[in-house]
């Protein structure tokens, strides 16, 4: 639960580290509950995605610093298979 917590406190923090727990666990629940709600929530479902898009972002580039790399590899969003091959990446990178 203090991932979570800490995944929307922390939108626009792009400095500091992430451990393992701390990132898979808001992807994961992020991921059912897009799954859950998709687009049924219409203009308001579009603003949380962008902002959750922006959290996630933020918490990639923690995770990044955690395990020693620079946040700016967290650019590879913008594409999106090398984004979902990063995020597998960080999954299993240890902490430095």
């Amino acid at each position: 639960m203090n991932e979570l917590i800490s995944f929307f406190t922390n939108i626009l923090n792009f400095s500091g580290k992430t451990n393992q727990k701390g990132y898979i666990i808001p992807l994961v629940v992020c991921l059912i509950v897009g799954i859950i709600f998709g687009g049924a929530l219409g203009t308001v479902g579009k603003i949380i995605a962008i902002i959750v898009f922006i959290a996630t972002i933020s918490l990639t580039v923690r995770r990044l610093h955690d395990s020693g790399h620079t946040g700016w590899w967290a650019l590879l969003f913008i594409c999106p298979p090398a984004g979902l091959i990063l995020e597998i990446i960080l999954c299993f990178l240890p902490s430095k």
